[in-house]
């Protein structure tokens, strides 16, 4: 019989992986779940107290942060022949804070799977209009995801999210 850990740990990356990332799952699933967790979600009572030996996501959201720019730079770099200039424009574009805080929330309502601290599921804290922790977030499942399957599953993941296009969306409409 699983104990109430493992059967946290299977509930939980079996919704992300089947609804936000698709066919392939994660080997250690410790990771993803790293991924999820915010430093508030450890400051609290935790059900699971298995949470804190794993960590939050902030250095997965750091390492996450490069992989994104890393595949931004690969998608682009031959089509624009390695303009420095026009490559890094599109780095900014889309690794911006803010379009990817927009899009994780829009558009694959990352903020559903986060394991926020109370207080922020209770006040909705990835509404403030300042904020842009999905964006951190989104890096830190980018990092996971990275380091459980590789590069390859990064760019895959962000082809199947249709991040590019969604973003490029963000900007004609607003």
């Amino acid at each position: 019989m699983a104990s109430s850990w493992e059967q946290y740990v299977t509930e939980t990356c079996g919704r992300v992986e089947k609804e936000l990332l698709g066919d392939e799952p994660f080997k250690n699933k410790e990771i993803l779940i790293r991924a999820l967790t915010r430093t508030a979600a450890l400051n609290e009572a935790l059900e699971h107290e298995e949470l804190k030996t794993i960590g939050h996501q902030r250095s997965l959201a750091t390492l996450g942060d490069a992989i994104l720019d890393y595949a931004i730079i690969e998608k682009f770099a031959k089509k624009h022949h390695g303009q420095p200039g026009e490559i890094n424009a599109l780095r900014e574009r889309y690794g911006k804070n803010t379009a990817i805080h927009a899009f994780a929330k829009e558009q694959i309502k990352l903020q559903d799977y986060v394991i926020w601290g109370p207080n922020e599921r209770a006040t909705k804290r990835w509404e403030e209009e300042r904020t842009d922790l999905l964006a951190d977030c989104f890096e830190a499942l980018v990092g996971a995801i990275y380091l459980d399957q590789g590069i390859k599953a990064v760019t895959k993941f962000l082809k199947e999210i249709d991040y590019f296009d969604r973003i490029d969306e963000q900007y004609t409409s607003s």
